[in-house]
């Protein structure tokens, strides 16, 4: 007990010295406030847009992540710029001349890999019997469609529909795939199709292209929205002290420096991580006004400018710091997370905790007592003198009279919680439980198409080609050996494709390798390794190599249509563990090895990662958090304080969250963290407070009642405009982003609930135990020196 209060003392010591450097340096700290906000400036000019990736959604030291890029994206990956042709008879001489005058105009774009179109497939075949590369007549085109052939039936479902893909190099960035997108539409327009065509360009890159301009579109609306609402709530909660709306430009300037890190230290700008500015507004605020609220109840207590600034960072310092320190833990945990941009979130919101709560102690503080001062000249002398006199007394009936109805309210809930408290804790244990068991049901959803907003024209267009087309799911089996064209090795794989096809429901169609040297040598396959490797030699290269990587490497291409969206993430588990059974129960031939991968896999990847993890993340976290406070408070009821209330909000937002149908995603898969960081800052500066005001006053309940009225309003308007910041992702166009919002809010309510009922109760009952034990100790100890004289 002596060690900690001499940690105490020095710590007090230690904040009243940096009180004092603030409020004799404010020049110094105004010019390097100028020059970081600069900095941050130039910084975040630098910040990359990144849409939803693979790569985003999976570690790349992980060896699933191994095998998807360094062995099927590098040697098969492609993107592909989809075009969709409709038209009455798509297969028309003067469609398809169009088609090929187009067709050849991509081929010579810079990145364009290759071009596969109805019209290539007829100019192709014309120039092999007539030695003309041209489109012939309606006769002779309707001769070469009609030839059984796997691509034809691809591309060509019907007369009235056709696709031209344009084939990309997987690993060009977003702005490289927008540029080529532009030279798409840029084309088409130049090709003259006849008007009755309707052309559509979609695919991944289209879509993704869509997505990042909507994404930078949208972040600045929703920041002016936040701040709106802030402002409204400030007014409402917080305009018994001057300058209520000053924690705003505080907490937004610390925002601007977090954009500035973000460009420093490389973190992508994603659809995820665009959402931690909102919490960093949020909780950031919540700094800012503690700050200017205890300065503002110190001015009022002794009139001297510097003096209140001292007790400012004296009292509100150490508190604030244990709450960004315990917040940031509940980020910490985020870094755990096996997914790249769940751990960018963390990061994120961890440099940005750290940056707001500077900015609310050094920028705030200066311009509070540099506000102070000024309006302390302006008043008359006869008060100044005899402010400091009275004070206590002044201070004290001042601030009965302008008690908020906030203070009122919540000292009488705190009053009742506490006089019926067997039944507030028996009600939140009861809905806590019945929450933890709920969220076990609650569906996960990793298909970036949902998160987007769904009227987005590119999104719509997608949704058209996959109808068309039936659909685009694929799984893809990378098969290995030291010579995958090895008749032994393509009879292993034509006959396990046809297994999967006859033997699952969901495997609509296959394409390999085999199958393609098994359709050009009119649909059996040769034994003679000289006849095979013939064969695929003789097979178009662009079609050849989505297939086959040199003689070691191929793809057995499952086509699943719509089953992976369908059937939803269990479903989709499900699919693929039988597969790996069938390979289990079917295996190739020695020396060869079978994998599955691709997208489809990945993401089976992430949703586990989602499911379990998050728990894992929230567990880890509040373990940290104890650890962490019993480190800091050595004391086991302070420390067990605060996380108590946060078991209870997890249980409650995971009951919401079921009833209301919700889904998680990886954005809300941060939800625990963030309970962790809002709950726990509200438990510990309401704890703070409580032993400062029992220290003076000695009874529990006095201390209790007092505490919160002092520091209740500021927590209101805290929570609040917290509420209001997060309110303004429920505008967002991204469902993500949206449902993200509605989320924390409903946590954010419940942090608060629980901080003027379930804590207080714990708080009040914990202390009254504490006395007794204590005076149980002291009474035993105080017996043995009474009968130990005697003994002697």
């Amino acid at each position: 007990m002596a060690v900690q209060r001499g940690n105490e003392a020095y710590a007090m010591n230690g904040s009243e010295q940096l009180g004092r450097w603030i409020s004799d340096n404010p020049i110094i700290i105004i010019f390097a406030t100028l020059l970081i906000t600069l900095s941050a400036v130039h910084y975040a000019q630098q910040i990359e847009m990144q849409g939803l990736t693979t790569e985003s959604m999976v570690g790349k030291d992980s060896a699933l992540y191994q095998v998807y890029d360094h062995l099927y994206v590098q040697n098969f990956g492609t993107a592909s710029i989809a075009v969709l042709i409709e038209a009455d008879d798509v297969a028309k001489p003067e469609v398809l001349r169009s088609m090929l005058t187009f067709s050849d105009k991509m081929k010579e774009a810079p990145d364009v890999l290759s071009v596969t179109s109805i019209a290539d497939i007829v100019a192709d075949t014309e120039k092999e019997s007539s030695g003309i590369r041209a489109i012939p007549d309606q006769e002779r085109i309707d001769e070469i469609l009609s030839a059984d052939d796997l691509i034809l039936a691809a591309i060509l479902p019907d007369r009235s529909h056709t696709m031209l893909s344009i084939e990309l190099p997987v690993s060009l960035t977003e702005s490289e795939q927008g540029e080529l997108y532009q030279e798409t539409k840029g084309q088409l327009l130049l090709a003259s199709f006849p008007a009755d065509t309707r052309l559509t360009v979609t695919g991944d890159p289209a879509l993704m292209n869509s997505i990042t301009a909507e994404m930078a579109e949208s972040n600045g609306p929703i920041l002016l929205l936040a701040a709106f609402l802030m402002i409204v709530a400030l007014l409402i909660t917080f305009n018994q002290v001057k300058w209520s709306l000053l924690p705003i430009p505080i907490v937004f300037l610390g925002v601007g420096w977090t954009f500035g890190a973000m460009g420093l230290l490389h973190i992508p700008f994603t659809m995820v991580s665009m959402s931690a500015f909102p919490v960093l507004i949020g909780i950031g605020i919540d700094y800012a006004i503690q700050f200017q609220n205890r300065i503002n109840e110190e001015f009022t207590r002794t009139g001297q400018p510097q003096k209140a600034v001292v007790e400012t960072v004296k009292h509100v310092t150490k508190p604030v710091i244990i709450a960004l320190i315990i917040t940031s833990i509940g980020f910490i945990s985020l870094l755990t997370s096996s997914i790249p941009m769940i751990r960018d979130f963390g990061l994120l919101c961890l440099i940005g905790l750290i940056l707001c709560f500077l900015s609310a102690l050094f920028v705030g503080v200066t311009i509070l007592y540099i506000a102070v001062g000024k309006r302390l000249n302006h008043q008359p002398i006869d008060k100044h003198s005899t402010q400091d006199t009275n004070a206590g007394d002044r201070g004290e009936g001042s601030r009965r009279e302008e008690e908020t109805i906030f203070e009122r309210m919540l000292d009488g809930i705190s009053g009742f919680c506490i006089e019926r408290w067997q039944l507030v804790l028996a009600l939140a244990l009861l809905l806590s439980l019945a929450g933890i068991y709920s969220d076990t049901q609650v569906p996960v959803d990793t298909d970036f198409k949902n998160y987007v907003p769904q009227d987005l024209p590119p999104l719509i267009d997608y949704w058209h080609m996959s109808e068309t087309f039936g659909g685009t799911d694929s799984i893809q089996l990378l098969v290995q050996a030291d010579d995958v064209t090895d008749p032994r090795v393509l009879e292993w794989m034509e006959e396990f494709s046809i297994y999967l096809k006859g033997s699952r429901d969901q495997i609509l169609g296959y394409t390999s390798i085999a199958s393609l040297t098994k359709e050009a040598n009119q649909g059996t396959l040769p034994t003679d390794r000289t006849i095979i490797r013939t064969l695929i030699e003789a097979l178009p290269a662009n079609w050849r190599d989505i297939y086959l990587d040199g003689h070691n490497t191929a793809i057995i291409d499952l086509n699943v249509g719509q089953t992976i969206t369908n059937l939803g993430t269990e479903g989709s588990d499900r699919l693929m563990k039988e597969i790996d059974k069938d390979i289990a129960w079917n295996p190739p031939p020695a020396g060869v090895s079978v994998r599955m991968t691709g997208d489809a896999v990945v993401m089976t990847t992430v949703i586990t990662a989602l499911t379990k993890g998050r728990t894992e993340m929230t567990l880890f976290g509040l373990l940290l958090i104890f650890i962490v406070l019993l480190a800091i408070y050595r004391d086991l009821i302070k420390a067990l304080l605060p996380v108590l209330p946060m078991l209870v909000v997890i249980g409650w937002m995971g009951g919401v969250m079921y009833i209301s149908g919700m889904k998680y995603t990886p954005l809300t898969a941060c939800l625990g963290a963030l309970i962790l960081g809002v709950g726990s800052e509200y438990a510990i500066l309401m704890m703070e407070r409580f032993y400062e005001e029992l220290e003076k006053i000695g009874e529990p309940r006095k201390a209790l009642s007092t505490a919160t009225r002092a520091i209740g309003s500021a927590l209101i308007a805290s929570g609040l405009t917290t509420i209001f910041g997060f309110a303004a992702l429920i505008s967002s166009p991204f469902l993500i982003t949206n449902n993200f919002g509605m989320v924390t809010v409903l946590a954010i309510v419940f942090a608060l609930a629980t901080t003027f009922t379930v804590f207080v109760v714990l708080i009040y009952r914990m202390e009254l135990r504490r006395e007794l034990v204590k005076n149980a100790i002291a009474g035993i100890f105080k017996a043995f020196r009474l009968i130990r004289p005697e003994e002697s």
